[in-house]
């Protein structure tokens, strides 16, 4: 057709030489169909062209995730041909203090793996993008609400997360059963204070174990300020005020941790905590209790078969607190492609992606659409009663304050004094005198960051 049209116009030419108007119009119009003739594939061939080279930082704490996320960024290049994702793996150990001295040179990857508590660290100083806008309706939606939750700083989205981690309380049904202790059935029957703190002195008696509960003190690959979080939050204390985030005098020493962390200080001299650095206690029969990650699971799950049971945590005064933790994905300022970053992201939550995840790390999907048909747990009736909890957004989030890094330094510290003999009020109070310092210098930072 474009060739008729053309032949036509040239014939017309023979007759209207001398009209140059007519000549420059035939010139436009050739160029047009020329144009026009152009092969669509060429010019999407010419765009597929152009690479976005995208760097992703994540930790090396778990083996197998490690590997599942070099394979979905095989997977993911492989259906892309515009997008190059390149992982850099960096040891959990050094993972937040790279993290942070790249905050301060400015050389952040594109994408980076965050801890929750760690996020409105990062956020307040301006490191992160806001993803409310570029997330999906669809992925937005299918969040639980506790893992949403924790990408969330001052109204604002800055990360996602594909999983949930939260502690349990894990025991040996045939050691209960043994000493005649009650099994609570459900999330609301708990056992109290003074029905826990009973328990652990029975299996102190009990010949088979030196110490009754294993806690992860030594843990070196977990926070102990999260360790002990749920702990205080069930016995009325907090490390954190959500509504002042920078207010430690009164918080991290208030009343009500000084009293509970006297009573820790207390199950330690007594030996009701065992004090071990091999994290291995209770699957090498040392204690009959653990107060573990839902990561635990599926190796205790092996070991001892249906004599494990997955029990409430415990009630200390201000009801069972189930906090989920993990680690979520964050865009960072120096991503100058935000649309082939969440591309990468939402492929990692799709339903059969975050279940690999899930898998991978031991711990719970962290959408609706993956916990749906989630069967790896399926067979703990308190793990299922979790999960319907989670559900319906009756999970705490973790902390969340620009200080956390401090606080979290502090207490730690402050409770290793605690654990050796200190005065639980002394201790405290130095944490807070140190934390104050540090308070003082990140506020002049981030009014530096503003201006």
């Amino acid at each position: 057709m474009q060739l008729k049209i053309l032949g036509y116009h040239l014939a017309m030419l023979d007759d209207l030489k001398s009209n140059r108007f007519y000549i420059h119009t035939l010139f436009v119009m050739c160029l047009l169909l020329a144009l026009a003739g152009c092969d669509r594939e060429e010019i999407v061939v010419s765009k597929q062209s152009i690479i976005s080279e995208l760097d992703v930082w994540v930790h090396t704490g778990n083996k197998e995730m490690l590997l599942l996320r070099k394979d979905q960024v095989a997977r993911f290049n492989a259906r892309h041909s515009r997008i190059n994702i390149t992982i850099i793996s960096i040891p959990k150990g050094t993972y937040g203090a790279q993290i942070a001295a790249a905050t301060r040179t400015g050389t952040l990857p594109d994408i980076v793996e965050l801890d929750g508590p760690s996020l409105a660290s990062f956020a307040a100083r301006g490191a992160l993008m806001k993803l409310d806008k570029i997330l999906t309706t669809t992925t937005r939606q299918d969040i639980l609400p506790a893992v949403f939750e924790q990408g969330m700083y001052q109204g604002r989205l800055y990360s996602v997360a594909e999983t949930s981690n939260s502690h349990l309380l894990y025991a040996r049904r045939s050691l209960l059963e043994s000493v005649g202790y009650r099994i609570p059935a459900d999330l609301s029957d708990a056992w109290s204070l003074d029905e826990f703190e009973a328990l652990l002195t029975l299996i102190l008696k009990h010949d088979d174990y030196p110490s009754a509960i294993d806690i992860g003190l030594n843990n070196l690959d977990k926070s102990l300020t999260a360790t002990l979080y749920p702990m205080l939050l069930s016995a009325g204390g907090a490390v954190i005020d959500e509504h002042a985030p920078y207010q430690i005098e009164g918080v991290l020493n208030s009343a009500r941790n000084i009293a509970f962390l006297t009573r820790v200080q207390r199950w330690v001299e007594q030996d009701y905590i065992d004090n071990n650095s091999d994290h291995k206690a209770f699957s090498d029969g040392r204690v009959a209790l653990a107060w573990a990650g839902l990561d635990k699971y599926a190796s205790y799950k092996a070991q001892f078969g249906d004599d494990l049971i997955v029990v409430p945590l415990p009630d200390f005064g201000f009801g069972s607190q189930y906090v989920q933790q993990s680690w979520g994905w964050g865009l960072t300022r120096n991503c100058e492609d935000t649309q082939a970053a969440m591309r990468f992201l939402e492929f990692l939550f799709l339903p059969e992606e975050v279940k690999l995840a899930a898998q991978a790390s031991g711990i719970l999907p962290g959408t609706h659409s993956a916990l749906a048909d989630y069967d790896v747990v399926s067979d703990s009736p308190l793990i299922t009663s979790l999960i319907n909890a989670h559900q319906r957004g009756e999970i705490s989030s973790q902390l969340k304050s620009p200080l956390y890094p401090v606080i979290d330094n502090v207490f730690q510290k402050a409770f290793i004094r605690i654990e050796n003999g200190a005065s639980v009020a002394s201790a405290l109070a130095t944490a807070v005198v140190v934390a104050d310092q540090q308070r003082q210098k990140l506020e002049a930072e981030l009014t530096e960051i503003i201006r």
